[in-house]
């Protein structure tokens, strides 16, 4: 099958890589696994074009008739790449605005391939009028993922999407990349940029701890910063670190914090997953969008803490400080557990479920 992965940007200068092994294969969404099981892949950047004139335009004539999250700079972005859809069984877009986007290109014709959209924080969007049936139209013409069931009612209800074309599949990290290596841990660690971070509540619970701290990210954290603080900018586009320098962190860590504000978007799978699948111990924040389900047990894979809960949260810190040998478990526990439910192979496998024959319309 020849399918085409649709990404926002930077995959294409690592595909070989990824593909080879020599980075890990997360954030290319299946598509290096479904290549080894011998499908034909494309993969497929399409970057925000920046200041244009075109996307200005479209965001001025059309602006409250696209879709949610959908801009004229992501209807340009993908314009730009349609030319190498066209021989495509099924295109995947690894992002809503761009499964949107395309969702409009496909309407109109200018590819015939099955549509399948990773979706993630739709539901934080408030719909009505010209964009709430744009919306609708757009979802109507694709297969839906979202990456947990948290979301599955409120998207159902906002977007009116068939429950039988809306899939909810768990991520999955690239466990012989993220892996253990016997290190004692030197600092506690954070990383991730979505919206949905709550760096302040951490900020606030480590602040009189002595061991050091390492942030990683491109959102702005409170300041000043506790001199134990440091942060570290980056992003996946300008990263301060290499993916093996990320490796290194969280296996030097001893323990990596996932704080997040309440939503019923899931978030922080990815380093969550990376870090257990390192080994290390994670405590993640209880929202309602926990993306857990009954595959990774609090207190024996990883530790939960509510919502902006300074106070909880500086407690297990201090627990896990005091208490090499429950490090030691719930890193071994949480490595375990990855192999089990979090694996990219699976991901991609229930991914690759979806395909089925060329739509019928192609």
């Amino acid at each position: 099958m020849r399918i085409a992965f649709v990404y926002a940007g930077g995959r294409e200068v690592r595909w070989t890589a990824a593909l080879n092994g020599r980075a890990p294969s997360d954030f290319f969404y299946g598509a290096v696994e479904l290549a080894r099981n011998g499908n034909e892949i494309l993969c497929i950047d399409a970057p925000d074009p920046g200041r244009s004139l075109l996307a200005a335009v479209c965001n001025k004539l059309f602006g409250a008739r696209t879709p949610a999250r959908t801009r004229g700079e992501h209807l340009v972005a993908t314009a730009r790449v349609l030319h190498r859809l066209r021989s495509a069984d099924v295109v995947v877009a690894a992002s809503t605005s761009h499964a949107n986007a395309l969702a409009l290109w496909k309407r109109l014709g200018f590819f015939r391939g099955k549509l399948v959209g990773i979706h993630c924080g739709h539901v934080n969007y408030a719909l009505a009028g010209a964009r709430r049936r744009a919306t609708r139209r757009a979802m109507s013409c694709q297969e839906v993922v979202l990456f947990a069931g948290s979301e599955r009612d409120e998207t159902i209800r906002q977007c009116g999407v068939e429950p039988a074309r809306l899939h909810a599949n768990p991520f999955g990290v690239d466990v012989n990349f993220w892996s253990p290596a016997s290190r004692e841990g030197e600092f506690l660690l954070a990383v991730g940029n979505d919206g949905r971070r709550d760096y302040a509540t951490l900020i606030a619970a480590i602040a009189k701890f002595a061991i050091p701290v390492k942030i990683v990210t491109a959102r702005p954290l409170p300041r000043p910063l506790p001199a134990h603080v440091e942060h570290l900018s980056g992003s996946w586009h300008a990263p301060a670190v290499t993916d093996e320098e990320l490796r290194d962190l969280y296996r030097r860590a001893l323990a990596v914090v996932v704080p997040l504000e309440d939503s019923i978007q899931p978030s922080g799978q990815s380093v969550a997953l990376q870090a257990m699948a390192c080994g290390r111990p994670v405590i993640l924040t209880r929202t309602r969008g926990l993306w857990t389900g009954g595959d990774y047990l609090d207190g024996r894979d990883l530790l939960l803490v509510p919502p902006a809960s300074f106070d909880v949260l500086r407690e297990l810190v201090q627990r896990l400080l005091d208490d090499p040998a429950l490090r030691e478990q719930i890193g071994r526990s949480a490595r375990e557990a990855v192999l089990r439910h979090g694996r990219i192979e699976d991901f991609a496998s229930r991914l690759g479920a979806l395909f089925g024959p060329a739509d019928p319309a192609s």
